[in-house]
């Protein structure tokens, strides 16, 4: 018995490489984009102290940490495998569920429950940047941006 492993575990066989899908495309933008942010946090903050509040600004707007900069390049490397190795159904799941997290760290951001993260209570620049992560990812993660380009919806 052969198992295929696109409709069993949500990862594609590649006949060509790269995103496909407006979600998948979106899962490759956003990863690029917090996995540079994670690096360039750690070049600011260096690698010890990890949750201290450092008072340290990345491009002068974002305060960040180790830790902050570790939760950057983690939801990164996420977002590239759901941009090249999970099918595009697996993509837009995993979209929802990183929106969810990034809708919850805007929450807990404004309410002042992630000092560890060096993110300050209220309205931050970080705060902001976190709730328009998670409204952004979770229209790819509801899949209402493919009728945009003519897709079907997408199915395990």
């Amino acid at each position: 018995m052969r198992v295929d492993p696109e409709a069993t575990f949500g990862t594609k066989n590649h006949t060509r490489w790269g995103p496909k899908t407006l979600a998948q495309q979106y899962s490759f933008v956003a990863g690029v984009f917090y996995l540079a942010l994670g690096v360039i946090g750690f070049f600011r903050t260096g690698s010890g102290s990890g949750t201290d509040m450092m008072h340290q600004m990345l491009f002068g707007i974002f305060m960040v940490n180790p830790l902050h900069n570790t939760v950057h390049l983690t939801v990164g490397v996420l977002w590239l495998l759901g941009a090249f190795v999970l099918t595009a159904s697996g993509t837009e799941g995993l979209n929802l569920a990183i929106g969810s997290f990034w809708a919850l760290a805007t929450v807990l951001g404004f309410l002042g429950y992630l000092a560890a993260l060096a993110v300050s209570s209220g309205t931050t620049p970080d705060n902001y940047l976190h709730l328009a992560t998670a409204v952004v990812t979770l229209l790819f993660g509801t899949g209402l941006l493919r009728g945009l380009r003519g897709g079907r919806a997408a199915t395990a």
